[in-house]
């Protein structure tokens, strides 16, 4: 499927009948992004996190830290970005362009990360986050690409997974509480990224997208780049779907090799790392009941079993910009993680918008099953409960106010001495220019 996918992108790349050292004078360049600041108040919670978006959940020897926590919240609705994009007319129905997009926090004017290895190490962290921003510069993406009116576009670089493009962008997104900070599918790589917590954006990656009407249709593949085996650090992905007006539909299958889960490490610019495989399917739909009633629903099955090239991947010492401390591989037991939702957007007036969530996060293991074979036996659930009002006060400046109760157990619990029950509340002010 891999040798498929490539094959198509490079074939689109090749047969669009660009035009060479064509000057048609018809380029733009613009800067753009997002400005979202607000207060939040968490429990059983950490301190916030000045390069992240909320707190952070101690554990292990520091349970004292655990309480009610109040600060500024970097995005709760959106995450703040800037960017800069642009294209050029090279004629024919042809086009180039590019686009850098780098997220920082607001309330510091520090580059986001994911908060798990700071300069004053982990400070015991527990965080189910997307760890793919990872110090970069330009860490929600960067690439460059190349589109045909008929052929479609084929974009290089760093890019969203094609399962994160369904969640939050795609036919208005199919998130039903489209928000950073209140809803897990948004805020985790490991929900929302198709199951290992820092591949919701894919590096080295090729994108291939067209249009047929009102069909859809991408293929992505991530270039592993190991010199010993190809297929390491590989990442395949496909979608189709289908957007009218009223009604949309979209199905997308992940196959990942020697992808990462990373977690806190106590040592200052180190991370723990766990090397597993990944296949992951999503299915999500919306229906435009009323002019005013949008119902949003998804499903996303994830299984996690054991690295393909277990051997190259203990021989990694850092990641990204982190030196790895626990260098781990996922064993040969498959585990499931079943993700649920189930919403709904209600436009009250033209300015007033209220969106309702619930998520559901099933986890599943059993003794002895291989790899592909489903597994059986619950081992925790991870359930949330969202909702948010947004009023906007132009085009582009709303405010919004949004809760989230969070209920763990089992495995997806953090344990010990550490609640399982996590409640969030926040109001803010966002600004898109």
């Amino acid at each position: 499927m891999q040798k498929k996918m490539i094959a198509l992108a490079v074939a689109a790349a090749l047969t669009a009948p660009v035009m060479a050292f064509a000057d048609t004078g018809a380029s733009s360049v613009s800067l753009y992004g997002v400005l979202d600041l607000g207060l939040a108040q968490e429990t059983n919670a950490g301190n916030f996190a000045p390069t992240f978006v909320t707190g952070a959940v101690p554990i292990g020897a520091q349970p004292k830290k655990i309480g009610t926590v109040r600060g500024m919240m970097n995005g709760g609705e959106s995450q703040s970005r800037w960017g800069i994009k642009g294209a050029e007319d090279l004629g024919n129905g042809n086009s180039a362009f590019f686009q850098l997009e780098s997220a920082f926090s607001l309330g510091t004017g520090q580059l986001a990360t994911s908060g798990l290895a700071g300069a004053g190490g982990a400070t015991n962290r527990n965080m189910v986050a997307d760890t793919a921003l990872n110090g970069q510069l330009f860490n929600r993406m960067a690439f460059v690409g190349l589109s045909n009116s008929d052929m479609g576009a084929v974009t290089f670089g760093r890019q969203y997974s094609l399962q994160l493009d369904i969640i939050g962008s795609v036919g208005g997104g199919y998130d039903p509480v489209n928000a950073q900070v209140f809803s897990p599918i948004n805020f985790s790589g490991a929900y929302g990224g198709g199951g290992a917590t820092d591949n919701s954006r894919v590096d080295n990656a090729i994108k291939y997208a067209n249009k047929f009407g009102n069909f859809n249709v991408n293929a992505l593949y991530g270039v592993g780049g190991q010199a010993t085996a190809t297929s390491a650090r590989s990442n395949a992905q496909a979608n189709v779907g289908y957007e009218a007006d009223t009604f949309g539909v979209q199905a997308a299958v992940q196959y990942a090799n020697d992808t990462t889960g990373i977690g806190a490490n106590a040592t200052a610019n180190t991370v723990n790392v766990t090397w597993e495989n990944l296949t992951s399917y999503m299915l999500a739909g919306r229906w435009q009941v009323l002019d005013a009633l949008t119902l949003k629903a998804g499903y996303e099955r994830e299984q996690i079993s054991a690295p393909s090239n277990a051997g190259l991947d203990l021989t990694n010492t850092n990641i990204y910009s982190y030196n790895i401390g626990t260098n781990a591989l996922f064993g040969a037991v498959q585990r499931d993680l079943n993700v649920y939702w189930l919403g709904a957007n209600y436009q009250f007036t033209p300015v007033v918008k209220g969106s309702v969530g619930y998520y559901d996060v099933v986890a599943a293991s059993g003794t002895g099953n291989a790899a592909g074979t489903a597994a059986t036996t619950t081992e925790g659930t991870d359930k949330y409960y969202s909702a948010m009002v947004e009023y906007n006060l132009s085009k582009k400046t709303n405010l919004y106010a949004a809760m989230m109760l969070d209920k763990k157990s089992g495995s997806l619990a953090a344990g010990g001495t550490v609640p399982s029950t996590f409640n969030t509340y926040g109001v803010g002010v966002r600004i898109k220019f």
